[in-house]
């Protein structure tokens, strides 16, 4: 029951403050603002409800003190019954009952759902470890600033107690005892129960008694109203300007952020528009109240429906085995109802309480609203659906490219919903309310009967799935083939893979040198950006692919360079007469999710996505989760799927959001992305055989060295808790950790290899598209840009040539990650071109030095469709040994 009450009333609180929270750290980039943005965004979404709470609560007061006199007397009186007898028959000749008091508490009561979803979302979060915020060191640990002895004092539980006795003493200013009684214990449990709370949990409630503070001296305003508008008009114009001329976010999203900003501004049109909209066409609805609520009450459930029940359906009966025998779920629909339950927290449970408290004005304009809204969500999710295609049970696509809207799709839509708000507002000026009714009746059992329709799909096709489950959980189909007796190639791309870590990794696993037998490590390797937007094109096309080269070529669009440069060294391979198997190519068809469709026109290349496609197996295999991973994101995500199919096409993109739904994930630490390339890894041996009768070769993408966490020392494994990360020199990075388990894995790899006879026929090439900033980890070498490292630009380029045998060997040569698709190739193909513009692949190009960027756009959408947005002061002229800073200077091509 308590699990049940949480996930209808609190729950759509927790949504809300996620979103906020991942919104506000995408624009400032900061864990401590991005709470304190979240404490604003609550109270502003509370302010009318602390408005009806206020109002409550002056009436009360106002008639208490009016009937108080006579109470008294009666008191003075009459004693015992007969007391209780006249008291009532007072109370209701003056229509009064003695449990109106509990309007008096009404403003305290509300607090409760949103002190109970931020404590359960802040207290936990793991974007919070390790972040701190002016006096305090860790945001998800209590403050503990003042230590005396033994015994450590928490300040910031103290400053918002302060804070709040100052609030509740302006407020209570001239009330009775017991209001001021009331606040004061509450100040008071608050410290009680926040003294050891998380710091980041704090400071949200810390800023929620500021706000309440600010909002008392308001109330002792003459005109509050314009004063709040004036402080919102101010703080949207500071907001206006650091975005417009200090935030480093593509213009197309800031000049969003800007224009939602400026909504504030007109915010008094927005309300005399409103209240236009009520007088001329809402009238109805006022002196209809019976068909008003009920109006209301079905818009709510058909949104409900829609969202909780009927999107889900149809998605799930597509394929109810991929829903079934999650974590601890056998069955698919506990993630159908709890959805259910999610989408009445949001569509029925919120809006009927605030239906309730509101006026008959109010109540008006949220009918209309939420009717039009209703109506608009069916026509969004079936008249204005698209083809998704694939999609995953975590509710991701193969590619964004399916949210893609074409202008004419984007118009009619709009011209669509603009009809629908005409519609509804006309029939209702007209007193057709009866009609309307009827007609959401009809809709409102149209969706229930179809999503029954559903659910008997759903169940017999979970039915076929028990009979298999056994079998499905433990089968791994291999999709790798070498060959015993012709050549192979290998390259793998770990992203992000650090140069400087491979000897210390090495050296404190020795047996990884008798294992990595034949390679050659390249410390003196450069990348030509510090993302892999720009650094992985030259890894797969050569010297004709970095950032100055395709931005030369300012007449065709990024994307067609971007694709080509992945295409080159596949090409050269198959033409070769090798079979190629290409997995997730980075950026493919600038796809965050890689588009291996553009290699299916090519004869032997094969490409597909590994990332994240054995996750689940390697979960249930490791014992990893107790049923929380990949449930957990099924819960949030089928609900903003839901959000998704209803909203406007346009709207569509912005909402997935590369697949986060605007997810926590998506800017804090979590293991999941590092599990989803680790399992690859960790089944490469199972993934492969070894019975291929041509030459073969793999070209691989891993992100494992790029997702960071720690890991459990000393074999570098994913565990729940890590208990051990070591005691070396390098315990504390996790990019150490990550980049020790690359290495760890691929090296029973190389081991089955050789156990199959393929190590000497085999060229392996692992390398990488940049690097990153180590810190005080690695000797760091200057360079002449304030900030960054040379370490950003230094790849790791580890190679093993056909027969190649002996202890690591290390060779200075200056080398870039663009020579890759000419050591690939050496000996293989002679003289070896560009299929597609013809000119020589060789490592000639780098002699006299090469033009890197330090530009920091990690994201295709955030470029220019031709060219890269790289300024002048971000070229970087390099030549020879790159850790002499002598060999850097900044240098426009």
């Amino acid at each position: 029951m308590g699990t049940l009450l949480y996930t209808i009333i609190v729950f759509p609180i927790v949504q809300i403050i996620e979103i906020v929270y991942v919104l506000i750290y995408k624009v400032f980039q900061d864990p401590a603002l991005a709470v304190m943005g979240v404490s604003v965004a609550v109270t502003l979404l509370c302010l009318p409800l602390y408005m009806v709470a206020e109002n409550w609560q002056r009436r009360e007061r106002e008639l208490i003190r009016k009937l108080k006199p006579k109470i008294d007397t009666i008191k003075a009186v009459f004693k015992g019954d007969e007391q209780y007898m006249i008291l009532s028959t007072y109370y209701r000749q003056q229509h009064y009952h003695p449990a109106y008091a509990l309007r008096n508490s009404f403003g305290i009561l509300i607090q409760v759902p949103f002190f109970i979803a931020a404590y359960s979302y802040l207290s936990h979060l793991e974007a919070l470890k390790g972040v701190s915020f002016l006096f305090i060191r860790d945001m998800s640990a209590p403050d503990g600033v003042l230590s005396t002895g033994g015994f450590t004092i928490n300040l910031l539980p103290i400053l918002m107690t302060l804070i709040n006795g100052i609030s509740g003493a302006l407020y209570t200013k001239g009330l009775p005892a017991k209001d001021k009684v009331q606040l004061y214990g509450m100040a008071a449990l608050f410290l009680v129960v926040l003294y050891n709370a998380p710091a980041g949990l704090v400071l949200y409630w810390t800023m929620n008694n500021v706000f309440s503070l600010i909002k008392n001296i308001f109330y002792k305003l003459k005109h509050p109203g314009k004063t709040f508008y004036g402080l919102m008009s101010l703080g949207v114009l500071v907001f206006i300007v650091y975005m417009g001329f200090f935030n480093t976010r593509a213009l197309l999203i800031r000049l969003a952020l800007i224009s939602a900003a400026a909504l504030v501004l007109l915010s008094p049109v927005v309300i005399q528009g409103i209240k236009t909209v009520q007088g001329t066409f809402l009238d109805p609805l006022l002196h209809n109240k019976k068909q008003q609520m009920v109006l209301f009450l079905l818009s709510c459930t058909i949104l409900t429906v829609c969202i909780g029940l009927a999107i889900p359906a149809v998605l799930m009966a597509s394929s109810p085995e991929e829903f079934s025998f999650i974590d601890a779920y056998r069955s698919p629909f506990p993630f159908m109802f709890h959805t259910l339950l999610q989408s009445a927290g949001f569509c029925l449970f919120w809006p009927v309480c605030m239906y309730f408290l509101f006026n008959d004005k109010i109540k008006t304009i949220l009918t209309a609203l939420f009717t039009v809204i209703a109506v608009c969500a069916l026509v969004n999710d079936t008249v204005f659906q698209s083809h998704y295609r694939t999609i995953s049970n975590t509710f991701h696509f193969n590619t964004t490219a399916v949210l893609a809207v074409s202008v004419r799709t984007a118009i009619l839509n709009i011209l669509s919903l603009l009809g629908i708000l005409l519609l509804v507002l006309i029939l209702i000026k007209k007193e057709k309310l009866h009609l309307i009714n009827a007609c959401m009746g009809i809709i409102l059992l149209s969706l229930t009967i179809y999503s029954g329709y559903n659910i008997v799909r759903i169940h017999a096709g979970y039915t076929k799935a028990l009979a298999l489950h056994d079998t499905a959980l433990t089968r791994i189909t291999p999709v790798f083939s070498l060959s015993k007796d012709k050549p192979n190639v290998i390259v793998v791309m770990a992203d992000c893979a650090i140069n400087g870590y491979v000897k210390p990794i090495f050296e404190e696993n020795p047996h990884l040198k008798e294992r990595f037998d034949g390679f050659t490590l390249y410390p003196n390797t450069l990348s030509f950006a510090m993302h892999t937007l720009m650094g992985a094109p030259p890894i797969w096309g050569g010297y004709d692919y970095t950032p100055r080269e395709m931005n030369a070529r300012d007449r065709v669009p990024l994307v067609e360079k971007n694709n080509e440069a992945l295409l080159v060294l596949p090409r050269l391979l198959a033409e070769a007469g090798y079979q190629v198997k290409v997995t997730d190519p980075s950026w493919a068809n600038y796809e965050w999710i890689p588009d291996t469709s553009i290699y299916n026109s090519y004869e032997n290349i094969q490409a597909f996505n590994t990332n994240g496609r054995y996750s689940q197996l390697w979960y249930t295999q490791h014992g990893y989760g107790n049923g929380t991973i990949t449930s957990t994101t099924i819960k949030r995500n089928m609900f903003r799927f839901s959000l998704l199919k209803i909203a406007p096409p346009v709207l569509r993109i912005h909402i997935y959001d590369d697949g986060w739904y605007w997810g926590v994930d998506d800017v804090g630490e979590s293991n999941t992305g590092f599990i989803n390339a680790y399992a690859v890894l960790d089944f490469l041996p199972e993934l492969t055989t070894y019975d291929a009768g041509t030459a073969c070769a793999l070209l691989i993408t891993n992100d494992a060295t790029h997702d960071l966490t720690y890991l459990q020392y000393p074999d570098y494994i994913p565990v729940e808790t890590v208990s051990n990360k070591g005691d070396g020199a390098f315990s504390e990075s996790r990019y150490y950790h990550v980049n020790s388990a690359f290495y760890l894995k691929f090296a029973e790899w190389l081991e089955d290899f050789k156990q199959n006879g393929v190590y000497d026929n085999t060229r392996i090439i692992i390398v990488s598209d940049h690097g990153a900033a180590v810190d005080a980890y690695l000797a760091d070498t200057p360079i002449p840009i304030p900030g960054e490292s040379r370490e950003r630009y230094n790849p790791v380029l580890l190679v093993k040539d056909f027969n190649a045998r002996g202890a690591l060997k290390t060779d200075m040569t200056f080398m870039t990650n663009a020579d890759v698709p000419a050591l690939a190739v050496q000996g293989i193909i002679e003289n070896p071109v560009n299929p597609f513009n013809g000119k020589p692949i060789n490592t000639q190009a780098k002699q006299a030095g090469v033009y890197i960027t330090s530009n920091h756009i990690p994201l295709a959408y955030q470029h220019g469709k031709y060219t890269f947005s790289i300024r002048n002061n971000q070229w970087l002229f390099v030549h020879e040994n790159i850790f002499d800073e002598k060999n850097w200077s900044m240098r426009e091509p």
